[in-house]
């Protein structure tokens, strides 16, 4: 390892971290789900109440999964240019990485300028639903659903495939990883065993 990239191994360390975060809530978002009632089947208003209950659970959480996972891309899109300059090896990769994420950029702003009230409202609602491809974009509601479910199919901020960005993601991890060697396990430390009573005084006789 030369010095320079000593040097830069806690950003390297940052970005990995970074990275890692992002990916493992990537993969939470794709475990997102929820069961609608069957279009045949009589909703009563405790079923009702129920059903709008849990959709707004799946909101909360894919939304909530979403703003981390920007969060964290974005965080580390500021690490992989502070080493894009330094890295040579990493150029090509930190380029592609920066340009498949830049549409994030201009997402975060209005992403947290939504408030929790304008977002528990039904229009507001359905309207992310769209967005994300969680719906069909001319659909008026969850009329004849029997569920929503994020794939990698869903559009992270409306923007950019799930997938795509959970690839693009692992590709760049893999290679720090390759790189850099970020997981490695540190060697054991092994100690001796802790001597009895008569077995210091022995050493000490035979040292005096």
């Amino acid at each position: 390892m030369t010095d320079s990239t000593a040097q830069h191994l806690p950003t390297i360390y940052l970005l990995g971290d970074h990275l890692d975060a992002a990916l493992a809530m990537g993969e939470d978002l794709l475990t997102e789900k929820v069961t609608l009632a069957a279009a045949e089947q009589k909703l009563n208003m405790a079923r009702l109440v129920r059903q709008a209950g849990e959709v707004a659970d799946f909101l909360h959480g894919v939304r909530t999964l979403e703003l981390n996972l920007i969060a964290r891309l974005l965080q580390g899109r500021k690490r992989a240019e502070e080493l894009k300059r330094k890295e040579t090896r990493l150029k090509p990769l930190i380029s592609l990485f920066v340009a498949g994420t830049a549409p994030l950029v201009d997402a975060a702003e209005e992403l947290g300028d939504t408030t929790t009230e304008a977002f528990d409202t039904g229009n507001v609602a359905q309207a992310f639903l769209r967005s994300r491809g969680l719906i069909a974009r001319d659909a008026a509601g969850l009329d004849g659903l029997t569920r929503l479910a994020v794939t990698e199919e869903y559009l992270v901020a409306g923007r950019i495939r799930l997938g795509t960005l959970l690839d693009l993601v692992a590709t760049f991890l893999d290679m720090l990883d390759t790189l850099f060697d970020l997981y490695r396990e540190e060697p054991a430390v092994v100690t001796a065993p802790a001597m009895a009573p008569a077995e210091v005084q022995e050493t000490a006789a035979a040292t005096a």
